[in-house]
């Protein structure tokens, strides 16, 4: 399903044990209201799973350094969870964030 386009209200609340986002997050362009749509779909006790690059990781010859997300967007998917757990490969961070 595609959280900025289809209609979020279809799918039963509290429903998902799990919710991925891999290399997506960095492009929505409503970090917050993605945020909110995943937290209503999560089951109590699920993980929200992101992988997302993370700035300042890449070369500065590299041409894409530009693509990871700032300290700001990584505070904007951290905030509110109470368990965030992260492990980092590369230019890459991944979170296993839950309610």
């Amino acid at each position: 399903m595609d959280f900025t386009a289809d209609d979020v209200n279809a799918l039963p609340d509290r429903a998902y044990a799990v919710v991925t986002c891999r290399l997506v997050y960095r492009w929505m362009d409503d970090k917050p209201a993605f945020l909110d749509r995943v937290r209503k779909v999560l089951a109590p006790g699920g993980t929200f799973w992101v992988v997302t690059e993370l700035a300042g990781r890449r070369e500065d010859s590299d041409p894409c350094k530009h693509l990871g997300i700032n300290v700001a967007e990584a505070e904007t998917l951290t905030a509110g969870w109470p368990v965030v757990r992260t492990a980092d490969l590369d230019v890459l961070r991944c979170y296993a964030l839950r309610p």
